[in-house]
């Protein structure tokens, strides 16, 4: 056997080997790009919910403010009535 036919006998699987690997480092990338990218968007969705969340306890936080205010208001309208 000549060098010419062993490099064309062992030429086909090495370049199937190589491929192979290239490909599995591409797919691992590929899936690595696409968890970085699902991260992001559940970071963005974090920082969206946060907002919501800091507004509806400002909310709350006026809401018993007012209520509080209604509740003394009252007391003093009975005291008046009873007064009447």
């Amino acid at each position: 056997m000549s060098l010419y036919e062993w490099i064309t006998t062992l030429l086909a699987p090495v370049t199937g080997v190589v491929t192979w690997f290239a490909a599995t480092r591409h797919r691992q990338n590929q899936v690595i790009k696409e968890m970085q990218h699902t991260i992001y968007e559940l970071v963005q969705e974090n920082k969206r919910v946060y907002v919501e969340l800091t507004e509806a306890r400002r909310e709350i936080v006026d809401l018993t403010a007012q209520v509080r205010l209604l509740n003394l208001e009252n007391e003093e309208l009975k005291q008046l009535i009873e007064k009447l």
